[in-house]
């Protein structure tokens, strides 16, 4: 027989583990964004730079949610 108590401490184990890895993607990809903005600057073109700049901030963001509601059930634990 399955216990239902073990199973939701594993199913809330996976899902921050989850959130940990979407952290680190969203993480990779600013500073990707981050970087392809400062060739764009170097290339002339700071309009299409500011808009990998803005989506580099959503996305640095989205990994600060993504701790926080790790940390926030890991103090639930």
């Amino acid at each position: 027989m399955k216990d239902p108590a073990a199973e939701l401490r594993q199913a809330a184990s996976d899902y921050k583990t989850t959130l940990e890895k979407m952290a680190q993607v969203q993480e990779r990809l600013a500073s990707h964004l981050a970087m392809l903005a400062d060739e764009l600057v170097r290339y002339g073109q700071p309009e299409t730079a500011e808009l990998l700049q803005q989506a580099c901030h959503r996305h640095r963001a989205s990994s600060i949610k993504c701790h926080a509601i790790v940390a926030s059930l890991s103090m639930a634990d």
